[in-house]
């Protein structure tokens, strides 16, 4: 097995573990705060569990797409990896930037007993969800094709 392949393998697999960390918990997490009472315990342990994914996944794709495309790997560096690279950095600053200060704000007003603003919060994690898919299924478009 060369170097090459153990790369492109762990690119993929982090890509894939990128992807999956952010599929459930936005939806999961909404639907906990609307509850009557809202039960949002599990589902905010859950969502924290899911940004540290999302941010480990995120940081081990950049890692190994950067040796794969370098003289490491064998891969030339070419428009689209450079394309895939831009959508993969913007995935992260959406991460870093809103989904990791809106669940603290979800949870620092769930602490105070304010239902109404953790419930007005967490909608933008709905956006940051489908924003983080498109973002990584153009990366995955644009490194394929």
């Amino acid at each position: 097995m060369t170097l090459a392949l153990v790369l492109r393998f762990l690119h993929i697999l982090s890509a894939a573990l990128w992807m999956g960390s952010s599929l459930f918990w936005p939806g999961a997490l909404r639907r906990a705060l609307f509850q009557e009472p809202p039960q949002a315990g599990p589902a905010l342990e859950q969502a924290q569990a899911a940004l540290g994914l999302d941010l480990g996944a995120g940081l081990a794709v950049l890692v190994t797409g950067l040796a794969y495309a370098s003289p490491l790997g064998g891969v030339t560096l070419r428009l689209g990896i450079l394309l895939g690279l831009l959508f993969a950095l913007f995935r992260l600053a959406l991460l870093v930037f809103l989904a990791r200060p809106t669940l603290g704000r979800v949870r620092a007003a769930l602490a105070a007993g304010e239902y109404a603003p953790a419930r007005a919060a967490s909608r933008r994690l709905l956006g940051y969800s489908g924003s983080a898919h498109l973002l990584w299924l153009l990366a995955l478009v644009a490194m394929v094709f």
